[in-house]
């Protein structure tokens, strides 16, 4: 039987849960990938010994990029209302400051003091020193969440004292047309464009975030709001999916045929009009990131919700422990990395180890760290 629209999930939606795990490898992949040559921010720059590696690296972490953080955004937005709803908005709120600020006060005063231990006195060999400084580093994740979610219980009691307001509901009964969510890449492309004229890739504003991405990760919770309200994931056919997946497939090799005709095998500093500015290949990257968001996305949760939509043992712990292994990767990857500098192998076949090393220790030590006592209130 069909569910309706508005229809809250009686059932664990098993498919959401792989879908985050696949999400949370890849935020390992993607970190790992780019200590290794990928393009991005990371404190420790292992340098390939070849010239292939960097532009396999910096591929994969273009993809990513692309959809990766998004998909979080998005299902975050979903799980909101129905929270708010079930807790109340001033639950809610202490709920969110609870799972979402502690690790942050954790993290700027405990976990921050273990990286310079791995990063400052074991790799650089410079004295420890402690430090306070509120440096959120990839929790601006968190910190973006927790501000998201107070704007909504903000218009949550606006709309509920408001006189026969009507929520935002669009397409309640049926998944967004195709002629919508082109809509949505050519808004997408040319708000990104306009953001990082000011605001490139790569650029950093207090209290931590990157701007350039913000109009895909505004815009995915307020989708995923949307998607619950309208039970949009329950109503996305194989069609449409399909659809949307020969686009994504197709955008793959366009970002070698963009990244030639913009110059980047001619000169290296050709890769800075790519991030910003008011240059034709700013636009065109712009473009090709809010394509692939919205084509993988649409694929890939079809594709979880029908082939992933069961669970085991193994997944229930694993997907208990996504939120702890979103938090300590960063620690465990330092680690690695700085064990792996010495090691004379092939970059790709280095970052192949390391992976394959950090993923399942991330998960274990992230299950072993939600058996301290009161954890699980925070960690879930």
């Amino acid at each position: 039987m069909e569910a309706k629209a508005g229809d809250k999930p009686k059932t664990r939606l098993f498919y959401l849960d792989n879908f985050r795990i696949y999400l949370t490898i890849l935020v390992i992949l993607h970190h790992t990938a780019i200590a290794y040559g990928g393009s991005g921010d990371w404190a420790i720059k292992d340098p390939a010994v070849d010239e292939f590696s960097p532009i396999l690296l910096t591929f994969f972490t273009a993809v990513n990029q692309s959809y990766f953080m998004s998909a979080f955004f998005l299902m975050a937005g979903y799980f909101t209302p129905r929270s708010l709803e079930r807790k109340g908005a001033a639950a809610f709120v202490r709920d969110r400051f609870i799972r979402l600020g502690v690790p942050i006060l954790v993290f700027t005063t405990l976990i921050i003091n273990i990286n310079q231990l791995i990063l400052g006195v074991w790799w650089r060999g410079i004295p420890f020193k402690w430090n306070f400084t509120y440096e959120v580093g990839h929790l601006w994740f968190l910190q973006a969440l927790l501000i998201f979610a107070l704007v909504y219980v903000a218009y949550r009691a606006w709309s509920d004292r408001t006189p026969n307001h009507q929520r935002f509901r669009f397409f309640p009964d049926r998944f967004p047309s195709d002629r919508s969510m082109l809509l949505s890449i050519v808004v997408l492309s040319a708000l990104t464009f306009i953001v990082r004229i000011g605001y490139p890739v790569g650029k950093w504003v207090a209290p931590g975030f990157q701007f350039a991405h913000f109009a895909h990760y505004t815009f995915a919770f307020f989708v995923g709001v949307l998607a619950y309200r309208g039970d949009w994931l329950t109503r996305l056919g194989w069609d449409q999916a399909r659809r949307w997946g020969v686009v994504a497939l197709a955008m793959l090799p366009v970002f070698f045929v963009v990244a030639i005709l913009g110059g980047v095998l001619e000169s290296d500093t050709a890769l800075e009009s790519f991030l910003g500015g008011l240059y034709w290949q700013s636009l065109a990257y712009a473009a090709w990131e809010s394509i692939l968001f919205i084509a993988a996305l649409t694929f890939l949760l079809y594709f979880f919700r029908e082939r992933f939509n069961d669970s085991s043992p193994r997944l229930k712990s694993m997907a208990a422990s996504v939120y702890t292994v979103y938090i300590i990767h960063q620690t465990v990857l330092f680690a690695l990395n700085v064990l792996f500098l010495s090691v004379p192998i092939p970059t790709i076949l280095k970052f192949v180890i390391v992976a394959v090393i950090a993923v399942p220790s991330c998960f274990v030590l992230a299950a072993l760290i939600r058996r301290i006592p009161y954890a699980k209130r925070v960690l879930g």
